[in-house]
């Protein structure tokens, strides 16, 4: 599942004086759905949540027009305690799931400095402070993605912001947070950058309230794209 996308313009705010929580962001944990669109406002990106029990959550991404046929790359993540994790990837084309392994994890300050290293929770990666800091943080992770075919080596960067105000296209003023991320692997190729792209949570809205990716495949791009519709699914 990023540079500021079209139409989004951010504006700093103070701290909110109650804390924020990840799940009002994401809404992980309710069934809930939205659907992307591209600069030309023709429909580009979908994603859904199916929560599961103990704190699990799944989230499908696909485009529109591939959304009936079986879903490939389900990301499981499971939160504990003021962390949530990401534990592997399901295929359910192929019946499939890939575990995904830290070897080490490292965070650190919004420019990705002062980095420490972060103790290993059965492997799984770090990958949001359930609990949204007032401050910027780093999160760097390497390790493995077991996958039939074989092991794939990945390390994935991320920087989160704090809550702000993002002015959108289509949903008006909403608070939002920030994630900015790259990816390297070398599931097939050389050990090399394949993503980056900072993408926006919407309070109360969910993933994708904007998207903008400069490197796709380990090219440079420059796609862009923004939440049109939400809803909730049975």
């Amino acid at each position: 599942m990023l540079a500021a996308a079209m139409g989004l313009v951010v504006s700093v705010t103070s701290g909110a004086a109650i804390a924020e929580t990840y799940d009002q962001y994401s809404l992980l944990y309710n069934r809930s759905a939205g659907q992307l669109v591209d600069t030309a406002g023709t429909p580009a990106s979908q994603w859904a949540w199916k929560p599961g029990a103990g704190g699990t959550s799944v989230i499908r991404w696909a485009t529109p027009a591939d959304w009936d046929k079986p879903g490939d790359g389900l990301e499981h993540f499971v939160r504990d305690g003021d962390w949530l994790y990401l534990d592997g990837y399901e295929n359910t084309s192929t019946g499939t799931y890939n575990p995904q392994r830290v070897t080490s994890e490292q965070i650190g300050d919004g420019a990705c400095a002062n980095l420490r290293a972060l103790p290993s929770h059965g492997g799984q990666q770090h990958y949001a402070q359930w609990t949204i800091p007032s401050q910027p943080y780093c999160l760097i992770a390497d390790g493995t993605i077991t996958t039939p075919a074989g092991t794939v080596r990945f390390r994935h960067q991320q920087v989160w912001s704090p809550p702000t105000t993002c002015q959108t296209k289509y949903f008006g003023a909403v608070r939002c947070v920030k994630q900015t991320e790259s990816w390297w692997d070398d599931n097939g190729h050389p050990f090399g950058l394949r993503i980056t792209r900072s993408a926006y949570l919407g309070k109360g809205l969910g993933m994708g309230l904007a998207i903008h990716s400069t490197v796709a495949n380990g090219q440079p791009i420059d796609w862009r794209a923004d939440l049109r519709h939400v809803w909730n699914w049975e």
